[in-house]
């Protein structure tokens, strides 16, 4: 009777956080608001503090993205090109695996899409990523970022300000990103 009820309480406590994981809103982020702070777990498993890492003069990107993303595929490449002009020096870029979002699987069914780490590694080396990733496994970071859809692009400003959010990509998007970061003023 002890296990049943024990049993019991533990479904009722998943229940609850399940429904509060899926209950929150996702964020409306506005241009020069703070970006919200999170912590995650980078794919080597190091923990990552986005507070630690706002500095005053060097901005961040956050690119979210998954493994089964298409476009997330075309703007990886265009991403680490952008990433070797010395122009952009300062600039840190940190990929978000976001996992736990619903998605097609090969077969066409409507299914949450799980990102595990060996996939992630493969992907990794596959398109020679070489940036930290950090793993968003349950999206809750997504949300925060209103990065439901991917790919999402967030770049936050030295002194921790939403400065640019883009959803989607397209060939050249970049050069919209190098024309944000120019204009908050990134060290050269």
């Amino acid at each position: 009777m002890q296990h049943l009820k024990t049993l019991l309480q533990t479904f009722v406590s998943f229940t609850m956080l399940i429904q509060f994981v899926y209950s929150t809103e996702p964020v409306n982020l506005r241009i020069d608001d703070p970006a919200p702070t999170f912590f995650l777990r980078t794919l080597t498993g190091e923990n990552f503090f986005l507070s630690k890492k706002i500095k005053a003069d060097s901005p961040i990107i956050l690119a979210f993205y998954a493994t089964w993303c298409i476009p997330c595929r075309q703007e990886i490449p265009a991403l680490e090109k952008m990433m070797t002009d010395p122009a952009l020096g300062d600039v840190r870029l940190f990929y978000v695996n976001v996992g736990g979002l619903m998605a097609a699987d090969e077969a066409g069914d409507v299914v949450k899409q799980r990102e595990e780490t060996e996939q992630v590694s493969k992907h990794k080396e596959r398109f020679k990523m070489t940036h930290p990733i950090l793993m968003d496994r349950y999206a809750l970071t997504a949300r925060k970022f209103s990065a439901e859809s991917l790919p999402t692009l967030v770049v936050i400003g030295g002194g921790g300000n939403i400065k640019y959010v883009h959803h989607g990509y397209r060939p050249g998007d970049e050069k919209n990103i190098e024309r944000v970061i120019r204009e908050i003023g990134s060290p050269e």
